[in-house]
Formats: structure tokens, C-alpha cells, sequence
């Protein structure tokens, strides 16, 4: 519970599931590929590594043998087959018909998400409650890049490039969700930001809840169900999300400016076969006020992750 980055589920072995989200932008963004390896527990049991390019918004899945998912009990360091992924580096060497890539990735100046005593992550003292369906953590939430890539015969530098990792596991992702990242800020190359807002299965019903953070120059804002921050604002339309949140000190204006993305498997029960649309390329600019409405930080995040699942606008 206190090393949310490590592999989690242990002692699963059904209707479980649990992935890493490796982001890796070039240093000019020309170059933007997600990595997501993981594993499944269902009837149809597996590990895959799932990849994106942000581009052309063409997606992998590529599976494994169950077996071929090792982990560290005490150090985040998962490996499927011959690659490997921690949060100092990923070494991939996939050869399949359709993608080929080999090469190392380090990771410098990485920022892990703050663990505290009792509030272990991302998810505050949530990170507590049994039986969640959904959990989530950041790795880390800027680090910069080194190292190349082999992709298709194509080789890619990576130094003075950028990365961010999370993660989720549970057996399956909300019903409803959008998820809102970016660390490429134009005024502030070191801020970085995400949201996230889910319908939240409890007992025999439902909340929806949210998480969210703003680093900027060391200091981490904070906007969350669990510290009784409020979503004051969601409309969602074909162009444009836009999200407002406030607690007792701080407003946060988000705006997300939607762009086409590709199609990835996302789990249910473990069994990863439901496929949701994510965009690498969105734009989304933020604002943030102190309740006396002094401006704090006001800025443009390109290459932002996007996705949209479901209707969470019903609930608000």
C-alpha cells in the first residue's frame, strides 16, 4: 500500500487486472509513443504490453504467457518476456508482424507522487478502503529522457526528451471516466498535471469521484474527492472539455481541447476486452487562482493525454 509504483496483486488470480502507463515524448515532440504493459486474470488469463503512437493514433496489443510476467516484491520492476520496465528505465525488445522495437529508455529526475503516512499516493486516504474496483497511482509525474529506440527500422533519439508514468489495478476500469494529463507546458517545462473523474462503484451504488494535481516550481495543488475539494463546473462537447474545481483555497480552470486518438483494450472483470479511444495530442490550458482570485499559474500543456468514457457530465 505504501509503495503504490510495485505490483500490487499478489495474491490475484481471477477477475484482476493491473498496467503501467509509460508516456516517452522526444525532445521536439515529433516522436510520441505510450507503453503499457500489464496483466490479466480472467478466463482468458495473459500478460500483453499494449502500445500507442500519438501521431497516427494506430494502437498494438501484443500478448504474452502468464508466465512471462515476473515482478520485485520490494522494487517496482516488472518484466514481460525480454522487456522491462521500472521507474529508472524501460528496455523493450518487441518483435511481432506488425511493431519492432528494441532499445533502452533511462529516466532522469524522475518525481514520484508524495507517499504519506496516511495518505499513501494519489489517492489519499481512499488508498485504504477494501474492495475498490479501481486504483490508481502516479509513478511519477516529470522525469526527463535518455537513450533511443529502434521502431519499425526507424531509429529515434530520446535525449533531452520527456516521460510520466501511473498506473491502475483492480478488476475493472469505471463505467464513466475522463482523463486529462500533460507535462509539456509551454511557459513552465517543469509543471505537470493530471485529472481524472470516475464514476465510482460503493456498496450498492455509485459516486463519482475525482483526483487531480498540479505540480509547479516544487509545490503539488491538490484537488480531490477524499480532501473535499467539488467539481463546480464539467461540460464536455465535441471539441472541448471543460472542468472547474475549487477547495477551500484554490479555483483550477481546466480546458481540454480534444484531437483524435487510437483505440486501446481497457479491463472488465479482469478480462481485458472493452476498447476506449485516447488522444496523445490534445491541448488543455489551465488556470489557477487563489479564492481571492489571484492568479497563480496560467499555461498551455501540449501533447495531453485525453480520454473520454461514457457520459460523466450526467453526474454533475
Amino acid at each position: 500500500m505504501f509503495r503504490p509504483p510495485v505490483y500490487q496483486g499478489r495474491r490475484a488470480h481471477k477477475n484482476y487486472f493491473e498496467g503501467w502507463y509509460f508516456k516517452l515524448i522526444d525532445s521536439r515532440g515529433d516522436h510520441i509513443w505510450s507503453v503499457i504493459p500489464g496483466v490479466s486474470f480472467s478466463e482468458d488469463s495473459h500478460s500483453f504490453i499494449q502500445v500507442i503512437h500519438a501521431n497516427s493514433g494506430k494502437t498494438y496489443y501484443h500478448r504474452y504467457p502468464i508466465k512471462s510476467f515476473n515482478y520485485n516484491r520490494k522494487n517496482f520492476m516488472v518484466s514481460i518476456g525480454p522487456n522491462q520496465f521500472t521507474n529508472q528505465y524501460v528496455s523493450l525488445n518487441i518483435n511481432e508482424t506488425d511493431l519492432s522495437i528494441q532499445g533502452n529508455i533511462s529516466f532522469e529526475d524522475t518525481h514520484p507522487y508524495p507517499v504519506k503516512f496516511l495518505a499513501p499516493g494519489i489517492m489519499g486516504w481512499y488508498a485504504f478502503v477494501p474492495f475498490m474496483e479501481c486504483y490508481h497511482g502516479v509513478v511519477s509525474m516529470q522525469h526527463d529522457l535518455s537513450g533511443s529506440l529502434e521502431i519499425n527500422g526507424l531509429k529515434l533519439d530520446y535525449d533531452g526528451g520527456k516521460g510520466y508514468i501511473e498506473k491502475d489495478w483492480g478488476q475493472s476500469m469505471p463505467s464513466d471516466w475522463i482523463w486529462i494529463q500533460s507535462n509539456h507546458f509551454e511557459k513552465d517545462m517543469k509543471a505537470s498535471f493530471m485529472l481524472s473523474l470516475a464514476r465510482i462503484p460503493w456498496m450498492k451504488g455509485y459516486f463519482p469521484g475525482f483526483l487531480s494535481f498540479l505540480l509547479v516550481k516544487g509545490q503539488i495543488y491538490r484537488f480531490a474527492t477524499y480532501n473535499r475539494s467539488e467539481v463546480a463546473r464539467l461540460e464536455v462537447t465535441p471539441e472541448l472539455v471543460t472542468v472547474v474545481l475549487k477547495n477551500r483555497k484554490y479555483q483550477m480552470e481546466v480546458k481540454a481541447r480534444r484531437k483524435d486518438g487510437g483505440v486501446l483494450k481497457a479491463p472488465r472483470h479482469g478480462k481485458m476486452d472493452r476498447e476506449i479511444k485516447e488522444s496523445i495530442i490534445s491541448t488543455v490550458s489551465l488556470e489557477l487562482k487563489n479564492r481571492s482570485g489571484t492568479l497563480i499559474f496560467s499555461d498551455t500543456g501540449r501533447f495531453a493525454g485525453l480520454e473520454i468514457v461514457g457520459d460523466m457530465a450526467q453526474y454533475y
